[in-house]
């Protein structure tokens, strides 16, 4: 269960931090994979859950503290650094 909660933070993190890439992406065409990206990474991170609470309804996570941080990061320093962990964590799973 421990690793499906990790699966499920992570999903959600990815999530967040693409969401943010596509909100600060000045090209339409990067933008609109950035927001596919998002839905996709909320949906994985939806089916996690529904497979540990099957018929039950259950919200959810916040980003991690982690995530946030890493959005800090790219707001002052540019979300180039973002793009890297992301594309480093797409790698791992």
């Amino acid at each position: 269960m421990k690793k499906n909660s990790k699966n499920i933070q992570t999903e959600i993190d990815a999530s967040y931090l693409y969401q943010k890439l596509f909100e600060t992406e000045a090209d339409n065409t990067v933008a609109n994979v950035f927001r596919q990206m998002s839905e996709i990474e909320k949906s994985h991170a939806q089916a996690f859950l529904n497979k540990m609470k099957p018929g039950g309804l259950a919200l959810l996570p916040e980003p991690s503290f982690r995530a946030k941080s890493l959005n800090a990061i790219g707001r002052i320093f540019g979300y180039n650094y973002v793009l890297g962990v992301l594309m480093d964590t797409e790698k791992e799973v």
